[in-house]
């Protein structure tokens, strides 16, 4: 009987765990209602497109429920062991570099609204920064931003070939001269293609001194594009940073002022970002600058020398119109490069094939792209202390990012009104901590009997209060101006603190009525014990508490030892203290039950 390879076994059981969305083998495998198996970020991605709360199984048509996914962990194991196969001619990632990996699709992380609000995908950047190995090892991004229409998807596409094809040599990873340039959506016209941030889903990996390294590219929409105003310009860039460990700035034909306008805004808006997230600025900056034809001198040689002469040009102005780019510009870990017309048939969107670009210019392409991939591995992200950040640290950060974008409208009109956003934004965060401090010592505290019963409940409300009202105080001073959002941020603060010590206070008011019982009994037990120990301990509960509940608990108990003296006085005491609470009653916080002597005086 003929008996398959066991390779020829493993690609069968492959076939059959594809994700019905994007037919590749599962990744974090759901099972959804009809019973298809999908990868979670690609049902993510599918539900995000349909507005009501169900869809249709892509496979089957069968209507779904958005809120029901079930994780299917045995699929999930079965998958893992499928990847830890070796399968000749292709790469899995636990194999590490060194061969063909996975093919991966680009996903948007981030996309402009109706009302123009940059909103992030957090399911696309778990899929692109937290999985397939990405979550736990260092990465590199690679990230390019520039004016519209520039080829920066195309670029990036061909970065995408060599980073398939490690291995090549002589130029063989760009394929055959006939075969279309695929990956990032391009095309050679005027309409704008790119929208939004884009990344690709799989990272590629290299190796940096013995460790892996996971490398993502990054594609951003025309950030000089003037169909977008100033304030999601500043937006894209600020996630433009914190996704990127090598910039590219691609520009066209040479560098102009509006290019280095950009790059003022842009170092700005990075140095910001880094203060806040404790990030360098830039790790990496290339200027790419693309159609070059003002000399012969190309590649990194020719853009040496320009980039010279932007330097000795922008130094010359007096004052300096563009400060952050010379500066930048004059960083050892900033370079330039010139690239020469690609072609007219790649140009008028005639042909996006090896063959339709000239010669020249895909031998300094080349050049390039290999420059690029081969110094990867050097351009892991890190923070400012020269740490390593993985995958989900990183994104970690960019979801902080997103939110401060939702939660503040108006803080993102500049670069100086963003620095003022997240400067307020800090003092804030600042109080938060203190309060959350201030708690947690008050808490500390009040764990035994002792301590707890030298601050009676009304006098720990009145420290709240005042420590509420100096942190209030001390973040009105601190808060920069301008910053429209001012008062509605403090009135939200102080009813988070409010809410805070409320719920802090309910817990203690109980805690302290227990300790005040505690204590009562004792003290009934060795002081009163000649007219009964029981009756004493009722006495002393009810005349302690001095609420209805606690007095009532010292008659209950007087009267159960059967001793009549001492009953009649817990009684006496039940009865004056009832008329107390009801006299009292709406005024007096609920479990509290000690208004009714001073708060100053502690009952220890």
């Amino acid at each position: 009987m003929f008996q398959p390879a066991p390779e020829e076994i493993m690609q069968r059981v492959r076939e059959d765990v594809p994700c019905s969305i994007c037919l590749d083998i599962l990744d974090d495998p759901v099972s959804i209602e009809c019973g298809h198996k999908v990868c979670r970020g690609c049902l993510a991605a599918h539900c995000s497109s349909v507005s009501s709360q169900t869809y249709r199984c892509p496979e089957c048509g069968h209507p779904c429920s958005k809120h029901r996914m079930i994780p299917d962990t045995r699929i999930k194991n079965l998958v893992e062991k499928i990847g830890d196969t070796p399968q000749e001619g292709r790469e899995t990632e636990r194999q590490g570099p060194g061969a063909q990996p996975a093919p991966g699709r680009p996903v948007q992380l981030a996309h402009l609204d109706k009302e123009g609000v940059l909103i992030l995908d957090k399911e696309a950047l778990s899929l692109c920064l937290e999985q397939g190995g990405a979550g736990d090892a260092p990465v590199c991004l690679v990230s390019i931003i520039g004016e519209q229409r520039r080829g920066k998807s195309f670029l990036l596409n061909c970065l995408l070939c060599l980073l398939r094809s490690p291995d090549a040599r002589d130029g063989s990873w760009m394929g055959q001269e006939d075969e279309l340039l695929e990956g990032f959506e391009w095309r050679a016209d005027m309409q704008q293609v790119t929208k939004g941030v884009w990344a690709w889903s799989q990272p590629f990996w290299v190796l940096a001194k013995g460790e892996k390294v996971a490398v993502l590219l990054v594609d951003t929409e025309g950030s000089m594009d003037i169909e977008r105003n100033k304030e999601t310009s500043i937006k894209l860039s600020a996630l433009s940073m914190l996704l990127s460990s090598y910039q590219i700035l691609n520009i066209g034909c040479r560098v102009k002022d509006p290019d280095l306008e950009y790059l003022e805004i842009f170092v700005q808006v990075a140095e910001v970002v880094g203060e806040a997230y404790g990030l360098d600025p830039i790790q990496h900056l290339d200027l790419l600058v693309r159609d070059w034809s003002s000399s012969q001198v190309l590649g990194a040689q020719g853009g040496e020398q320009h980039l010279r002469h932007v330097r000795q040009m922008l130094a010359a102005t007096s004052p300096c119109k563009h400060p952050k780019a010379l500066e930048m510009l004059k960083r050892n870990s900033t370079r330039c490069y010139l690239m020469p017309f690609p072609g007219k048939r790649i140009v008028t969107g005639m042909e996006g094939t090896l063959r339709g670009m000239d010669e020249d210019f895909w031998e300094w392409l080349r050049d390039y792209i290999t420059a690029v991939v081969g110094s990867a591995s050097r351009h892991v992200r890190r923070d400012r202390h020269g740490e390593l950040l993985t995958g989900t640290q990183l994104a970690a950060k960019i979801k902080n990012l997103s939110d401060m974008m939702k939660k503040h409208c108006f803080g993102f009109s500049s670069p100086c009104q963003m620095a003022i956003t997240f400067h307020n934004e800090r003092a804030m965060d600042r109080a938060r901590r203190d309060h959350a401090d201030f708690l947690r010592e008050k808490d500390g505290d009040s764990q035994t009997l002792i301590s707890c019963l030298k601050v009676r409940p009304g006098k720990m409300a009145e420290l709240f209060a005042e420590r509420r009202g100096q942190l209030l105080g001390r973040c009105r001073t601190d808060m920069r101006e301008p910053a429209p959002e001012k008062a509605a941020q403090l009135t939200e603060l102080e009813e988070e603190l409010t809410g805070e010590a409320e719920t802090f206070l309910q817990s203690y008011g109980k805690r302290f009525k227990e300790f005040v019982i505690a204590a009562g009994v004792g003290a009934g037990a060795l002081v009163l014990a000649q007219v009964g120990g029981a009756a004493g301990a009722g006495i002393a509960a009810a005349a302690a508490l001095g609420m209805a509940e606690a007095a009532a608990l010292g008659a209950g108990v007087g009267a159960v030892a059967g001793i009549c003296v001492g009953g009649g006085v817990g009684g006496s005491i039940s009865r004056r203290d009832t008329m107390r609470a009801e006299a009292t009653a709406g005024q007096r916080e609920q479990g509290d039950g000690t208004e009714e002597q001073s708060d100053e005086v502690p009952l220890i």
